[in-house]
């Protein structure tokens, strides 16, 4: 029975992955509902980092008696790979178009920056699962008021991470596709967590690996784009990343429950 409610609401937090192409439906709105929403992305993304992940990751460290240091150098790792990640797929599928120009007006180079994404939170939406499962074997009310928190704390994400994918070049269909796919892996975070337990450290390792992709695609690739001299939404853009700072500050403040990760 305890499996079964791990299920139903790993697969209720992975359907959020579906709201973003309700906001993005209609052509004549999508343009300006994606200039806010990369703003709220990048501030969601930070948010998550120094309101969530960073406080969470020194406060178990501190408790379990781990060395902080090695998370710490698990979040550099974390960057360098995504930075050598993106040079890479960067070079290779942008040069791979230029040298056959005769494609160039066909195919629409794909920033690499949606791989990262989709890397970055997987790995989020796989400790969201074993978040909900630990919360579910200890008691089930527990668990639905994790799932509760979550829900809330992944809505602004999903939003901005379907915006993010438009952004890199992904069509609307491909965007719902690997957003889903990726938030199903909280599904799959739920079930190994049942099976095999809830292994701590493992869990900080994740979590430091997903705050340094985060903190990379927010300063790496939304940042530059939000500084660009050609877009005119600036104020816009501000008012927006202070919403999704504040929004995020929120959940995490109202909505903690003890060790449970959100």
């Amino acid at each position: 029975m305890i499996l079964t409610y791990i299920i139903i609401a790993t697969l209720a937090v992975s359907l959020l992955s579906l709201i973003g192409i309700s906001l993005f439906f209609k052509r004549k709105y999508s343009q300006k509902i994606m200039e806010a929403t990369v703003s709220l992305a990048a501030a969601v993304l930070l948010g998550n980092v120094f309101f969530h992940m960073l406080p969470e990751i020194v406060e178990e460290s501190i408790h379990e008696g781990f060395d902080f240091q090695i998370f710490s150098v698990w979040m550099l790792g974390s960057i360098v790979f995504f930075f050598f990640t993106e040079k890479y797929l960067h070079w290779h599928n942008c040069r791979h178009q230029q040298d056959h120009e005769e494609h160039q007006h066909d195919e629409k180079c794909v920033h690499p920056m949606g791989i990262n994404i989709l890397i970055g939170d997987g790995l989020h939406n796989l400790i969201d699962g074993m978040a909900i499962a630990a919360s579910f074997m200890l008691d089930v009310q527990l668990g639905v008021l994790a799932t509760l928190a979550i829900v809330l704390h992944e809505i602004p994400q999903e939003i901005g991470d379907f915006s993010l994918l438009l952004y890199a070049g992904y069509t609307k269909i491909k965007a719902l596709f690997w957003n889903l796919a990726s938030a199903l892996m909280a599904v799959i975070g739920g079930i190994l967590t049942y099976f095999y337990a809830q292994n701590d450290y493992t869990q900080l390792i994740l979590t430091t690996i997903a705050a340094g992709s985060f903190l990379y695609i927010a300063m790496s690739d939304i940042m530059p784009h939000l500084h660009n001299e050609k877009n005119k939404h600036y104020k816009s853009q501000v008012v927006w990343f202070i919403i999704g700072l504040i929004l995020i500050y929120s959940v995490n403040k109202f909505m903690t429950f003890g060790d449970i990760h959100a």
